[in-house]
């Protein structure tokens, strides 16, 4: 019987490790095995054209997108499509009939609405009645108001007249002049906020600790820049401003730039016309550990900590 326990306990701990191998590969691949990019494009005076693609594992996960046609991203995971927002949802015949059913039973009833009643049907009994009495209704509710206005008492007519004694055209300009000396300080006093705003960040800012700090976030990101970078650039462009002098000064520039671009870009000047023609071809990969390695190393940087909490520190002490 422990024979045949320890036989199963042995199978379950194979398949366990089996599993986490399976697990530890994935997670590997996943970290190490770049994501492959190419971007494309083609520009003439019929038509233009881009289109990019991401691979991943010899194409077991797929990224496409065409522009303009059908300007759409597809997601592919081995032959299962995730997503395609090129495709357009159908909608059910059952719910198309249903739908036109709808409608057509929502204009019958607006329809039966706004048509008049018949003229040969004289009016009801009760609606006179109820004509009447609506009418009579209002007589009694003019009369009662008639009664309230009379009833006035005679004492609050001089009291209205003493106050509109009271807002004399002198005391009207003191008003005024208290609302702009109001209106004065707090203008003073949202510009001494911000002052003080502007004073305290200004000080961090210059401050040894926030120096260091930017030093290593231009590190970090100068790795990222450069783990992402095209790796094959590929490009013939025919160029042309219009006017001779302005073409010139591109050409010239492309010339500072053409070690850096390489031999694989050509750009041709057309001095005569405007005109912007040509192919390019873009490739590169991106490793996930690197981004992920590098966003790490930042975060647990102490420097971007302390600066986070003073700004904290000097939001809490502005808001107070």
């Amino acid at each position: 019987m422990s024979g045949i326990i320890i036989q199963i306990l042995s199978v379950i701990g194979i398949v366990l490790l089996i599993l986490l191998g399976l697990i530890l590969l994935l997670l590997t691949l996943l970290l190490f095995w770049p994501v492959t990019y190419r971007i494309s494009g083609e520009k003439n005076p019929e038509k233009l054209m881009v289109i990019g693609r991401a691979d991943w594992l010899f194409g077991v996960f797929k990224v496409r997108y065409t522009y303009p046609e059908p300007n759409a991203v597809t997601v592919r995971l081995l032959w299962k499509t995730l997503v395609d927002t090129g495709q357009k949802k159908e909608i059910p015949d059952k719910e198309q009939k249903t739908h036109s059913e709808d409608k057509e039973t929502s204009d019958k009833e607006q329809k039966s609405q706004s048509d008049p009643l018949p003229a040969d049907e004289p009016p009801s009994e009760s609606g006179t009645v109820s004509e009447n009495q609506k009418q009579a209704d209002t007589q009694q509710q003019k009369q009662a108001e008639d009664e309230q206005e009379a009833s006035v008492q005679p004492e609050q007519l001089p009291a209205k007249e003493e106050n509109e004694d009271a807002s004399t055209p002198f005391s009207r300009i003191l008003k005024k002049f208290q609302n702009i000396k109001y209106t004065i300080l707090g203008i003073y006093d949202k510009i001494k906020a911000i002052w003080a705003n502007i004073s305290y960040y200004n000080n961090l800012l210059h401050e040894e600790s926030t120096f260091l700090l930017w030093k290593h976030v231009k590190y970090r990101l100068g790795k990222v820049l450069k783990s992402i970078r095209p790796r094959h650039l590929k490009a013939r462009v025919l160029f042309g401003t219009g006017s001779p002098d302005t073409t010139g000064y591109c050409l010239g520039l492309y010339s500072m730039l053409s070690p850096v671009l390489g031999n694989e870009v050509c750009f041709l000047p057309d001095f005569d016309r405007a005109v912007l023609e040509g192919t390019f071809a873009v490739s590169g990969h991106i490793t996930l550990c690197t981004l992920i390695w590098n966003t790490l190393k930042l975060l647990l940087d102490q420097k971007l900590r302390l600066f986070i909490k003073k700004m904290k520190a000097g939001r809490k002490e502005n808001g107070r």
